[in-house]
Protein backbone atom coordinates (compact mmCIF):
# COMPACT_ATOMS: atom_id res chain seq x y z
CA UNK A 1 0.00 0.00 0.00
CA UNK A 2 2.76 2.49 0.44
CA UNK A 3 4.78 1.69 -2.70
CA UNK A 4 5.03 3.88 -5.44
CA UNK A 5 3.28 1.67 -7.84
CA UNK A 6 -0.04 1.80 -6.09
CA UNK A 7 -0.10 5.45 -6.08
CA UNK A 8 1.53 6.81 -9.04
CA UNK A 9 -1.05 7.82 -12.22
CA UNK A 10 -0.39 5.83 -15.04
CA UNK A 11 -2.55 7.27 -17.99
CA UNK A 12 -0.58 10.65 -18.22
CA UNK A 13 0.21 12.58 -21.39
CA UNK A 14 4.09 11.81 -23.02
CA UNK A 15 5.39 14.84 -24.48
CA UNK A 16 7.30 13.73 -27.77
CA UNK A 17 10.94 14.79 -27.95
CA UNK A 18 10.42 16.54 -30.84
CA UNK A 19 7.39 18.24 -30.41
CA UNK A 20 6.96 22.06 -30.75
CA UNK A 21 7.42 24.50 -27.99
CA UNK A 22 4.09 26.10 -29.16
CA UNK A 23 2.05 22.68 -28.68
CA UNK A 24 4.09 21.57 -25.66
CA UNK A 25 2.91 25.20 -23.96
CA UNK A 26 -1.11 23.84 -24.84
CA UNK A 27 -0.60 20.62 -23.36
CA UNK A 28 0.59 22.55 -20.32
CA UNK A 29 -1.81 24.86 -19.60
CA UNK A 30 -4.32 22.60 -21.11
CA UNK A 31 -3.75 20.22 -18.05
CA UNK A 32 -2.48 23.30 -15.78
CA UNK A 33 1.05 21.78 -15.13
CA UNK A 34 4.04 23.40 -13.97
CA UNK A 35 5.90 20.60 -16.18
CA UNK A 36 5.68 18.20 -18.57
CA UNK A 37 7.60 14.78 -19.09
CA UNK A 38 9.10 14.43 -22.21
CA UNK A 39 10.17 10.99 -23.81
CA UNK A 40 11.40 9.11 -26.85
CA UNK A 41 9.34 6.76 -27.78
CA UNK A 42 8.67 4.93 -24.46
CA UNK A 43 12.15 6.04 -22.95
CA UNK A 44 12.02 9.05 -20.09
CA UNK A 45 14.58 11.99 -21.13
CA UNK A 46 13.54 14.62 -19.10
CA UNK A 47 11.44 17.32 -17.99
CA UNK A 48 10.29 20.32 -19.65
CA UNK A 49 9.04 23.59 -17.18
CA UNK A 50 6.20 25.92 -17.77
CA UNK A 51 8.46 28.97 -17.06
CA UNK A 52 11.57 28.28 -18.76
CA UNK A 53 9.83 28.02 -22.14
CA UNK A 54 7.45 31.17 -21.46
CA UNK A 55 9.04 33.68 -23.60
CA UNK A 56 10.70 30.86 -26.24
CA UNK A 57 9.53 31.36 -29.97
CA UNK A 58 6.81 28.31 -30.45
CA UNK A 59 8.22 27.23 -33.36
CA UNK A 60 11.42 25.62 -31.84
CA UNK A 61 12.10 22.51 -30.80
CA UNK A 62 11.29 21.26 -27.20
CA UNK A 63 14.27 19.06 -27.50
CA UNK A 64 16.46 22.38 -26.21
CA UNK A 65 14.36 22.88 -23.41
CA UNK A 66 14.63 19.71 -21.53
CA UNK A 67 15.89 19.69 -18.21
CA UNK A 68 17.44 16.12 -17.32
CA UNK A 69 15.94 14.55 -14.04
CA UNK A 70 18.84 13.43 -11.07
CA UNK A 71 15.86 11.24 -9.23
CA UNK A 72 13.51 8.94 -10.32
CA UNK A 73 11.40 6.41 -9.16
CA UNK A 74 10.67 2.84 -9.01
CA UNK A 75 7.17 1.30 -8.72
CA UNK A 76 8.83 -0.51 -5.57
CA UNK A 77 9.84 3.18 -4.31
CA UNK A 78 7.90 3.55 -0.59
CA UNK A 79 5.87 7.06 -0.64
CA UNK A 80 8.65 7.79 2.18
CA UNK A 81 11.48 7.69 -0.23
CA UNK A 82 9.38 9.57 -2.71
CA UNK A 83 8.98 12.53 -0.36
CA UNK A 84 12.65 12.54 0.26
CA UNK A 85 13.27 12.58 -3.89
CA UNK A 86 10.75 15.44 -3.78
CA UNK A 87 12.31 17.86 -1.31
CA UNK A 88 15.73 17.14 -3.18
CA UNK A 89 14.42 17.50 -6.77
CA UNK A 90 11.99 20.86 -6.27
CA UNK A 91 9.52 19.61 -9.07
CA UNK A 92 6.45 18.90 -8.69
CA UNK A 93 6.07 15.75 -10.40
CA UNK A 94 8.66 12.59 -10.86
CA UNK A 95 8.71 10.37 -13.08
CA UNK A 96 8.49 6.27 -12.54
CA UNK A 97 10.95 3.99 -14.31
CA UNK A 98 10.87 0.15 -14.55
CA UNK A 99 13.13 -1.50 -16.78
CA UNK A 100 14.43 2.22 -18.54
CA UNK A 101 10.83 2.81 -19.31
CA UNK A 102 8.40 5.28 -18.00
CA UNK A 103 5.58 3.74 -16.30
CA UNK A 104 3.85 6.05 -14.56
CA UNK A 105 3.99 9.61 -13.10
CA UNK A 106 3.69 10.80 -9.32
CA UNK A 107 3.05 14.20 -7.89
CA UNK A 108 3.12 16.17 -4.49
CA UNK A 109 -0.97 15.61 -4.49
CA UNK A 110 -1.12 11.83 -4.51
CA UNK A 111 1.81 11.45 -1.68
CA UNK A 112 -0.88 14.10 0.00
CA UNK A 113 -3.61 12.04 -0.83
CA UNK A 114 -1.99 8.76 0.53
CA UNK A 115 -0.53 10.30 3.65
CA UNK A 116 -3.52 12.06 4.07
CA UNK A 117 -5.63 8.49 3.67
CA UNK A 118 -2.96 6.56 5.88
CA UNK A 119 -3.84 8.89 8.52
CA UNK A 120 -7.29 7.98 8.73
CA UNK A 121 -8.20 11.78 8.20
CA UNK A 122 -11.79 12.03 7.04
CA UNK A 123 -12.68 8.77 9.04
CA UNK A 124 -14.87 10.58 12.04
CA UNK A 125 -14.10 9.58 15.52
CA UNK A 126 -11.87 10.49 17.89
CA UNK A 127 -7.90 12.06 17.40
CA UNK A 128 -5.86 12.25 20.83
CA UNK A 129 -2.36 13.47 21.08
CA UNK A 130 -0.73 11.26 23.77
CA UNK A 131 2.64 11.94 25.16
CA UNK A 132 4.91 9.11 25.81
CA UNK A 133 7.95 8.07 27.37
CA UNK A 134 10.75 7.44 24.63
CA UNK A 135 11.15 3.62 26.13
CA UNK A 136 9.89 0.49 24.89
CA UNK A 137 6.31 -0.60 25.66
CA UNK A 138 5.06 2.80 26.43
CA UNK A 139 2.65 2.70 22.96
CA UNK A 140 1.65 -0.73 24.36
CA UNK A 141 0.19 0.31 27.32
CA UNK A 142 -1.73 2.85 25.39
CA UNK A 143 -3.21 0.35 23.05
CA UNK A 144 -3.98 -2.47 25.69
CA UNK A 145 -6.01 0.86 27.41
CA UNK A 146 -8.19 1.18 24.45
CA UNK A 147 -8.86 -2.38 23.64
CA UNK A 148 -9.93 -2.98 26.70
CA UNK A 149 -12.22 -0.64 26.79
CA UNK A 150 -13.97 -1.99 22.82
CA UNK A 151 -12.04 1.10 20.89
CA UNK A 152 -11.20 0.47 17.50
CA UNK A 153 -7.71 2.14 16.44
CA UNK A 154 -7.67 3.55 12.94
CA UNK A 155 -4.01 5.37 12.65
CA UNK A 156 -1.23 5.57 14.63
CA UNK A 157 1.25 8.19 14.17
CA UNK A 158 4.59 9.12 16.02
CA UNK A 159 7.39 12.05 16.12
CA UNK A 160 9.49 13.23 18.26
CA UNK A 161 8.77 15.74 21.58
CA UNK A 162 10.41 19.08 21.98
CA UNK A 163 11.02 17.53 25.06
CA UNK A 164 13.92 15.01 24.96
CA UNK A 165 13.44 11.20 25.71
CA UNK A 166 9.76 11.80 24.90
CA UNK A 167 7.72 11.29 21.85
CA UNK A 168 3.96 12.31 21.00
CA UNK A 169 1.59 9.59 19.48
CA UNK A 170 -1.41 11.12 17.70
CA UNK A 171 -4.49 8.21 17.53
CA UNK A 172 -7.67 8.63 15.77
CA UNK A 173 -9.63 6.28 17.58
CA UNK A 174 -13.55 5.09 17.22
CA UNK A 175 -15.75 3.90 20.08
CA UNK A 176 -15.98 6.42 22.68
CA UNK A 177 -16.92 10.12 22.80
CA UNK A 178 -14.47 13.26 24.11
CA UNK A 179 -15.66 13.02 28.11
CA UNK A 180 -15.76 9.18 28.24
CA UNK A 181 -12.01 9.11 26.48
CA UNK A 182 -10.81 11.72 28.67
CA UNK A 183 -11.50 9.66 31.81
CA UNK A 184 -10.07 6.74 30.73
CA UNK A 185 -7.37 7.93 29.89
CA UNK A 186 -7.04 9.74 33.15
CA UNK A 187 -7.68 6.90 35.41
CA UNK A 188 -4.95 5.14 33.50
CA UNK A 189 -2.46 7.82 34.05
CA UNK A 190 -1.96 8.13 30.35
CA UNK A 191 -0.84 11.78 29.73
CA UNK A 192 -2.61 13.63 26.95
CA UNK A 193 -2.37 16.67 25.13
CA UNK A 194 -5.52 17.47 23.15
CA UNK A 195 -8.62 14.88 22.12
CA UNK A 196 -10.89 16.33 19.37
CA UNK A 197 -14.09 14.91 17.86
CA UNK A 198 -13.86 14.36 14.15
CA UNK A 199 -16.50 14.70 11.05
CA UNK A 200 -16.41 11.57 8.86
CA UNK A 201 -15.90 13.22 5.09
Amino acid sequence: MMQVGNWMEKEFEKIPLGLSVGKVKEILRKDNLSCGIVCDGEKFVGIVKADEILGVDDSFSVSNYVERVVYTLDPQDTLDEASVFFLEADIERLPVLEDGKIVGVLNLFQILDAFTQMAGFGEGGLRMEIELEDTPGELKKVIDVLYAHSMNVLSILIHPAREARKRIAILRVHGKDVKDLSKILDLNNISYRSIIKEEKI
